[in-house]
């Protein structure tokens, strides 16, 4: 977090906004259409281009980004990142300095009054106002007394939340933990989906912040509203992504600290949960069993808090991982079952697994159809095979024939064209090229055109018949054949080669 520019007259401001009204207050998304409208256009003023501001992710925590558009009908900011990443972001997730001057003005009801017991109070570390009632929780009268120094929520959030689970120790903690005894939201009034996994207003957690619920965050088992990793300040170990194998009950439905409890896990939700893992974070599907996988696993032994199951050792884990993968074909795939190696390993279907003792299998079946975690891979750049050459899904891969020149009968007709011109009392050309390349094939069967080709079964007892071939054929030079005891085709007969 950033000080504000405003901040150092703080003591100041707190206690001259007195104005000549003090109307109740009211949060924007509940006014009249004709009042909306005006809330919208002083919510809309807090934001320009080219501002920077720290937006809040849907990891829970804020992140420096700068304002390139603004969206007054869907209250968001068109926001770019430090990473280069770009997203919009609903005006309730942003968090904007202390204004330059003007009138101090509330930061959730945008009205500039401030009498007892609804007084503006300033936050120290960002600058901004907020109404004692409009606030939440409620800032009690003891704060504008006191000249101990005041966090809003949204700065003691930013200030004690991070990645593995928000700060337990220190003021700043103890802050926080009460800030989380009440939402600033009315969970009521949240539009969710069939499986209680999304709703319409992007509203989740502690901060009121966006979400995935099939990322870093718990699900509370009373209220069923999702919370993110870091804001829960009761983990011993750092989340895996997708990992509901925890029984949770938040701060507001526990009437105080969070309770958590570690949920059993089997081979099977070992490799289940391993893959989701490894496919979010690589952005593929398919892993090798030993190398990819089972180093995976290792790695991330500890994080796993497999209870009993922990204790196994080193050498016996591949053992138990590859049977979990071979006996449950129903949720792993192997790469065989495309024409891959067999070693290799990936979900069928994307979605991190449930706790077998909370969700039974009837109530699962909708979450996989409606709620897949699709995780894009690469695109083939292949064209798709016609329909005739494939077979079975399987495309088919024909020999390729080496042609290195022409065939003997072309050579023939080739020639013979080139050494006998066509004489008047001939056929017609398309006849005699008909006839002639049927005689030819029938002839090629027996004799080649420079050698004779021997019959397999020799009987020197019994003669052999002549072989009648047609005249052209026997005068053509390129069917001469060598010397020898008989001539095809002469009208002699064989005798016997020595």
């Amino acid at each position: 977090m950033r000080d504000a520019t405003g901040a150092a007259n703080l003591s100041d401001l707190q206690k001259s906004h007195s104005h000549r009204q003090n109307k109740s207050p009211a949060s924007p998304a509940k006014l009249s259409f004709k009042d909306g409208k005006r809330g919208t256009t002083k919510l809309a003023s807090k934001f320009e281009e080219g501002q920077d501001v720290l937006a809040r992710w849907s990891d829970g925590l804020f992140y420096l980004g700068t304002i390139t558009k603004i969206n007054k009908q869907n209250q968001s900011c068109f926001v770019v990142f430090e990473d280069r990443s770009k997203s919009w972001v609903l005006w309730k997730d942003i968090q904007t300095g202390a204004s330059g001057g003007g009138e101090m003005v509330c930061t959730i009801c945008q009205e500039e009054s401030s009498e007892p017991p609804n007084e503006i109070v300033i936050c120290d570390k960002c600058g901004q106002g907020y109404h004692q009632l409009c606030h939440a929780p409620n800032i009690d009268s003891s704060v504008i007394a006191s000249d101990d120094k005041w966090l809003c929520r949204q700065c003691v959030f930013a200030t004690t939340t991070k990645r593995g689970g928000a700060l337990k120790k220190g003021p700043n903690a103890k802050a926080l933990q009460e800030m989380k005894q009440s939402l600033p939201y009315a969970l009521e009034d949240l539009v969710w989906d069939q499986g209680h996994k999304t709703n319409i207003q992007q509203c989740y957690c502690y901060c009121g912040g966006p979400g995935d619920w099939y990322l870093k965050m718990l699900q509370c088992s009373r209220c069923k509203q999702w919370f993110h990793e870091a804001c829960i300040q009761c983990f011993q170990k750092p989340m895996l992504f997708g990992d509901r194998f925890y029984l949770f009950i938040c701060s507001v439905c526990n009437s105080g600290p969070e309770y958590l409890k570690r949920l059993p896990l089997r081979w099977a939700d070992i490799v289940h949960l391993s893959l989701y893992n490894l496919s979010v974070i690589h952005k593929k599907k398919y892993f090798d069993s030993e190398l990819e996988l089972m180093t995976y696993i290792n790695e991330n032994w500890d994080r796993l808090q497999l209870g009993e199951l922990g204790e196994t050792p080193k050498s016996d884990r591949y053992g138990s991982i590859l049977e979990a993968l071979n006996n449950n074909h129903t949720m792993f795939m192997s790469g065989k079952e495309i024409k891959k190696k067999k070693h290799l390993f990936g979900l069928r279907i994307r979605f991190p697994p449930a706790p077998q003792n909370t969700d039974s299998r009837v109530d699962r079946e909708p979450e996989r159809a409606s709620h897949e975690i699709k995780i894009k891979g690469r695109k083939s750049t292949k064209p798709i095979p016609e329909p005739s050459e494939m077979g079975n899904g399987v495309v088919k891969k024909g020999k390729r024939k080496h042609t290195g020149g022409h065939s003997f009968e072309t050579l023939a007709k080739l020639r013979r064209s080139s050494e006998h011109p066509p004489r008047d009392d001939e056929k017609p050309r398309q006849w005699r090229t008909t006839h002639w390349t049927s005689w030819l094939r029938r002839a090629t069967e027996v004799i080649s055109p420079c050698r004779l080709q021997v019959p397999q079964m020799w009987n020197p007892s019994v003669p052999q018949a002549p072989l009648k071939l047609p005249q052209a054929f026997q005068d053509s030079p390129a069917c001469t054949a060598p010397a020898g005891p008989a001539r095809a085709g002469s009208g002699q007969s064989r005798s016997p080669l020595s």
